[in-house]
């Protein structure tokens, strides 16, 4: 047999239909270990992944707090509600938060408005983690929160939505 770099066109043609015909497959966890061995795309995969991992996580935006609308009537009408009501923007979603005085704790309640259909929220502060899953209308419910700066994260989809900061209870100050 004559080392390859000195084959005709020709006879490397007929080689190579030989060996197609004749030699058996690996057996596939080979191949797949083979395939496994060679990078995807180079080293630019990498930072497509790091860049996809890196929008995948969205910041919300507040949008309405009826804590901080000034009063405009004098009287009962100018009276703070004791239900703090937020609303915030992500890429096309609304999140309607709502923060609620319970027992001496708080309930927040909420409803995500947007094209996802499940998901679920991490709530994180004030010890524990705690989360709840969505429901078929978007909407959660977390009990027994206490007064404190809590951060939730929305898990939806392949989206991950950080709220910012948000103080459950009245402010001490």
């Amino acid at each position: 047999m004559k080392p390859l770099a000195t084959l005709t066109d020709d006879e490397f043609s007929q080689l190579v239909g030989r060996a197609v015909r004749e030699l058996p497959d690996a057996p596939p966890a080979l191949q797949k270990a083979a395939i496994a061995l060679w990078p995807a795309a180079g080293p630019g995969a990498v930072l497509s992944a790091l860049a996809a991992a890196v929008v995948a996580q969205i910041q919300a935006v507040l949008t309405f707090d009826s804590w901080t609308v000034p009063a405009v009537a004098a009287g009962m009408r100018s009276l703070r509600s004791p239900t703090r009501h937020l609303l915030f923007s992500a890429q096309g979603r609304d999140i309607d938060l709502r923060i609620v005085p319970e027992a001496g704790s708080f309930a927040l309640a909420g409803q995500i408005l947007g094209p996802d259909e499940s998901g679920s929220v991490q709530l994180e502060g004030g010890g524990t983690p705690r989360s709840a899953v969505l429901d078929g209308l978007g909407e959660f419910r977390i009990e027994g929160i206490h007064r404190g700066t809590y951060v939730l994260t929305l898990q939806l989809g392949g989206d991950s939505i950080v709220l910012p900061s948000v103080e459950v209870g009245e402010p001490l100050a």
